[in-house]
């Protein structure tokens, strides 16, 4: 019966922490902050509910010790795949260091605990100082992937529509003038936005400049493929100057402005690309929502590799604010591996 009410207690606790995350989420999701606690919080649910059911389910706890004793195998399938993703990466896309980076993330996750445990073995101050500092900095990588990935999903499955003013499909590589299936997969994500309003119909915004290997504007590209989809040509705007994200999401959103002088812009990308997206537009100041679309599997990997360094980039006080911890963590180990010595 003490069990009992235990068990209710945490459940109890973990409905108020779980309320205080969805009610900020629900009212403005592009915040770091809230990546940040969706992690521990997902963490310490499955651990409660794994903590009950070991208690009330016979056999259960055996079967989370095998999981467990399994993980190092699991690290190391993880590993493979990364590697085999790389290998394809390269095969497909070419060999520039944005397509690898699955690749050399698959070789360290072999090469690094290998490397520190020869380190450990030399048993000098200096190697188990730096044998500390790659498992914290490689627990701490591995943590930030892991809030970033789950929080995309999470932004991914549970966007906040309302009305759009305006869908801004933001641009990719064109070839010869014609979408590849990549930038394909954005502009159908927006049709499919734009025909899930009733009227008045949002604005249709394809935006992108021109590359040196194009042969017209990415924009011009995309808005001849929505009219060839059924779009009225009178409900495209398309923007062919941006020459990044942020200029996309500018030179866009004082198209539909001057159009139609308030309202939400849904933004489409990948969905590998839909949480930046989503957080630059905070940064700017616009009342938008991001969406993804349908992104080739192989590609995901060292495509949201690219973003997580991309976003840790550009929060960088953040993310060194959630480095903090693990770099006391350090010093900490420093100090013994020194007093060891």
């Amino acid at each position: 019966m003490e069990d009992f009410g235990y068990d209710l207690i945490s459940l109890a606790f973990l409905a108020v922490l779980w309320t205080a995350f969805i009610l900020p989420y629900r009212k403005e999701p592009r915040r770091l902050v809230l990546a940040a606690a969706l992690l521990p919080l997902v963490l310490l649910t499955l651990s409660t509910i794994s903590e009950m059911l070991t208690s009330f389910v016979p056999g259960f706890g055996f079967l989370m010790a095998i999981l467990v004793v399994l993980m190092p195998l699991m690290l190391v399938v993880f590993g493979g795949a990364l590697i085999y993703n790389g290998i394809l990466m390269w095969r497909r896309e070419g060999a520039k260091i944005p397509n690898l980076l699955s690749l050399i993330a698959g070789i360290l996750v072999f090469a690094l605990p290998v490397a520190a445990l020869g380190l450990v073995m030399i048993s000098q101050w200096w190697s188990l100082s730096l044998a500390f500092i790659m498992f914290f900095a490689s627990v701490f990588s591995a943590s930030i992937f892991a809030m970033l990935l789950l929080y995309s999903w999470v932004n991914a499955r549970f966007p906040a529509k309302g009305r759009g003013a305006a869908v801004i499909v933001l641009g990719a590589r064109t070839i010869n003038g014609q979408v590849t299936p990549l930038l394909r997969g954005r502009l159908d994500k927006g049709i499919e936005l734009y025909r899930s309003q009733r009227d008045p119909k949002p604005y249709m915004v394809p935006t992108g400049g021109q590359g040196r290997d194009e042969i017209e504007p990415e924009g011009v590209s995309m808005g001849r493929y929505l009219a060839e989809q059924g779009i009225p040509q009178e409900q495209i705007l398309v923007e062919d100057r941006a020459k990044d994200t942020i200029e996309n999401l500018e030179f866009s959103n004082q198209l539909v402005r001057a159009q139609r002088g308030d309202g939400r812009l849904w933004l489409v990308t990948s969905d590998y690309h839909a949480l930046r997206a989503g957080l630059a537009s905070r940064t700017l100041g616009l009342d938008a929502r991001s969406f993804g679309g349908k992104t080739a599997a192989y590609y995901r990997p060292s495509a949201f590799l690219r973003e997580c360094v991309a976003i840790a980039r550009d929060n960088l006080k953040f993310m060194l604010l959630l480095a903090l911890p693990f770099a006391l963590m350090i010093v900490g180990a420093l100090f013994v591996a020194t007093s060891v010595s």
